[in-house]
């Protein structure tokens, strides 16, 4: 089983968050949808200390770029087609960072 917690969120943009307190830089982020279905309900966020130089690093191995979001993210497609985000939030500020 993973370890981690639910945190529900306040924005109505999403259901709520997973994250693993175990200094991963991994979260899922479960994001309401006005399509009833879908073949993907959750991406992954991939927190790191500089959103740019991971980008290109990830654009490097293959991502493609999908663009800045509105907030310290920014979205990305892996080579399966999948998307998920780079966000500035450092995996040593796990536990400090905002999962509202």
């Amino acid at each position: 089983m993973l370890a981690g917690r639910w945190v529900d969120s306040p924005a109505d943009e999403f259901a709520g968050k997973w994250h693993d307190d175990a200094d991963s830089p991994l979260r899922l982020l479960f994001q309401l949808l006005d399509e009833p279905d879908g073949a993907v309900r959750a991406h992954l966020n991939h927190g790191t200390d500089d959103v740019a130089a991971e980008v290109r690093r990830l654009a490097g191995l293959g991502a493609a770029d999908l663009g800045a979001g509105p907030g310290v993210w920014h979205v990305l497609r892996d080579p399966a087609g999948q998307v998920f985000c780079v966000a500035g939030n450092s995996p040593a500020q796990l536990r400090h960072r905002d999962l509202g």
